[in-house]
């Protein structure tokens, strides 16, 4: 897949890198599909279905002049509260007629948008043929590995002209991805903590089994991973005592559930995850695994399973990442809102681990 996103062409003259020719330039690249696009021009109006797709348009093309529609959950979950709403305000005044349940399509409304692409998903058919079906340019992408996310930015950066602002953002996740890897590399198998995600609990607990992080770039283990590629798994006490993770970490997504749920549930008391006070909210930065700083939550991870050696500096790390994808200067309490310091302040060493 890499091999392909990289036999990008010039149809008509050379691809530049640099912003200003490459705005001048054609390009053809081939999408996820395997289905050569090309645009004379960086296209001028672009909708995206994708619900992270608007993110990740807005951090490589550094503005979202572009984006003139959207998925209307891409509204709802990233664009209505938080950080995104302060360092990016502009994003919730696009339409977001595109698509109003799922990913279908609302063509009507989107031919109404007159865009010159748009960014849809692949893995059925139905979504992409009525839009090509009236002449519409549409992007496919697939999901949802890890290569798959870093070609998100790869193609966004053939489709906006902007290659090298998609470049330096991928040489910042490898960069501290390869920084940490030294580090994990050191480790015994036997120094591998185990760690649980979970996003629901109650008389059944909801795990994440077979996510598409990459765990061991953090030094840890899943005890849930089977294989089987379902995502989550729902399990019942007796299996969770089983698994008895060293930590357990609440993702991102699952606004209402804290670290003192768990502490406060006698239930749960004997689990050593909850003895240690070993429970963490997943960070802002892992709201959608698609966004372009995504990659700070394996550092964060490592830091909460071996300590702060493995994230020294982590708040000025966010906020070099931070500038570099928005061009936003955050602020200290911007900083700890990310962190979700006040959800952690009951976990074990979480203020000095990130002090």
């Amino acid at each position: 897949m890499s091999n392909r996103l990289g036999m990008v062409s010039a149809v008509i003259g050379l691809l530049c890198l640099s912003a200003p020719a490459a705005a001048l330039a054609e390009s053809a690249f081939t999408d996820h599909r395997g289905k050569t696009i090309t645009f004379q021009t960086p296209p001028e109006r672009v909708v995206t279905i994708v619900r992270s797709a608007p993110i990740i348009y807005r951090a490589v093309d550094g503005t979202a002049d572009h984006i003139v529609g959207m998925n209307k959950d891409s509204l709802d979950r990233y664009f209505t509260e938080g950080i995104y709403t302060e360092i990016i305000p502009e994003m919730s005044k696009i339409s977001t007629s595109a698509a109003q349940e799922g990913f279908v399509p609302n063509v009507e409304a989107i031919l109404a948008e007159k865009p010159d692409a748009v960014i849809q998903w692949t893995h059925d058919e139905k979504l992409i043929e009525p839009l090509e079906r009236v002449g519409l340019t549409v992007v496919g992408w697939q999901c949802c590995t890890e290569q798959d996310r870093l070609d998100y930015l790869t193609l966004t950066g053939y489709m906006t002209g902007r290659n090298d602002r998609a470049q330096a953002i991928l040489k910042s996740q490898s960069d501290a991805l390869e920084a940490l890897g030294d580090k994990v590399s050191d480790l015994e198998e036997a120094d591998m903590p185990s760690v649980l995600h979970i996003d629901q609990i109650g008389d059944q607990f909801r795990v994440i089994a077979n996510g598409s992080q990459d765990l061991s770039l953090s030094g840890v283990t899943n005890p849930a991973a089977d294989g089987s590629g379902e995502w989550w798994r729902t399990v019942d006490m007796e299996q969770l005592l089983v698994w008895n993770p060293d930590i357990i970490v609440i993702p991102a997504y699952a606004a209402e559930l804290n670290p003192q749920d768990f502490f406060d549930d006698p239930l749960l008391a004997n689990m050593a995850a909850v003895k240690a006070r070993r429970v963490y909210k997943q960070p802002v930065f892992a709201r959608t695994p698609d966004a372009p700083e995504i990659f700070l939550t394996s550092v964060w991870l490592a830091a909460i399973a071996h300590g702060t050696d493995y994230a020294p500096e982590f708040k000025t790390q966010i906020g070099d990442v931070y500038r570099l994808i928005y061009g936003a200067d955050l602020s200290g309490a911007q900083i700890e809102a990310i962190l979700e310091s006040d959800s952690n302040a009951p976990a074990s060493d979480y203020a000095e681990t990130f002090g």
